[in-house]
């Protein structure tokens, strides 16, 4: 048992880590790619990947009626809309600000595992909500958002948001899916699914841009085979072993790597502002998670 929780936190660990690298691999692409037509190409490649080892694995492919609807919806909520809200925020803010907004993830997970098993917040829980509400705002940072470039950063923040209640949701959705498919299966499906929605979006709002450069076509590829490819899958095997609550609460790691990495590879700078946000919403996620438990998957 013991060995079994721990391969699955290290699981959930090694996901934050290389999904918090994929903020400043993603910005340096998207100098070069438009966002819907970024996560298209790379859920294609993660896809094609995927299917080949699970072909090679000789695992079974045919999905039934029920697990072909939630698959469905596991790729428009955790790949496509997820990745539209999350690339499309890249473009209007800096890799390091979205990285810090990540950090409130749990807390949207929190509410709508609240919602989806009608759970009561104990005042606990609730003083935690609010203090991660106080964080992002000092992420954010209102006296900053000054102008146009303001504006445009608000916007990416928010659709971060938006992002975060997707996964949130897919979280609850993967929980139930992995009683009876493997990690990589699932992640293959859904990327797929995922790469078919967005597809006909990216052909009618974005025109892809050539040629490509080669810095953006091996960030390309690292997001796929390793944020993609091994991310979901690492992430989707620990989470099926745990209460969603809990591995997401892992992801606050994802800020963390991501603030780094976005200081090395591209330079960007933090202010005290935003690191002090940052930690006021790692305060009110530790609160608002201290007394939860693992549920039961809803009906």
């Amino acid at each position: 048992m013991r060995t079994s929780r721990t391969s699955s936190i290290a699981s959930v660990v090694a996901s934050a880590f290389v999904w918090g690298t994929s903020f400043a691999v993603s910005k340096l692409a998207l100098r070069s790619i438009p966002p819907l037509w970024l996560a298209w190409i790379r859920f294609v490649l993660a896809s094609a990947i995927l299917l080949v080892w699970l072909l090679f694995r000789h695992e079974h492919l045919r999905l039934d009626r029920q697990v072909f609807g939630a698959m469905i919806l596991g790729g428009v909520l955790g790949y496509a809309l997820n990745h539209i809200f999350e690339n499309v925020g890249l473009v209007l803010s800096t890799a390091s600000e979205i990285s810090l907004m990540m950090g409130v993830f749990p807390v949207l997970s929190l509410l709508v595992e609240g919602l989806a098993y009608h759970r009561r917040f104990s005042p606990t829980a609730v003083a935690g909500i609010a203090l991660s509400v106080v964080g992002v705002a000092l992420i954010v940072d209102p006296r900053s958002l000054r102008g146009a470039l303001g504006g445009k950063r608000l916007l990416g923040d928010g659709l971060i948001i938006l992002s975060g209640i997707c996964w949130a949701f897919y979280s609850i959705l993967i929980k139930n899916l992995s009683k009876n498919s493997s990690a990589s299966r699932t992640a293959m499906f859904q990327m797929l699914f995922g790469s078919i929605v967005l597809l006909p979006l990216a052909g009618v709002f974005e025109r892809p841009v050539f040629p490509v450069p080669a810095a953006a076509v091996w960030a390309v590829i690292y997001l796929a085979v390793f944020c993609s490819v091994g991310g979901y899958s690492l992430y989707n095997y620990g989470v099926a072993r745990m209460a969603s609550t809990q591995a997401v609460s892992i992801l606050n790691l994802v800020p963390v790597f991501g603030v780094l990495t976005s200081w090395v590879v591209l330079h960007e700078t933090v202010t005290v502002m935003q690191l002090a946000g940052g930690a006021v919403v790692l305060l009110g996620v530790l609160l608002s998670l201290r007394d939860s438990s693992p549920s039961a998957s809803p009906s």
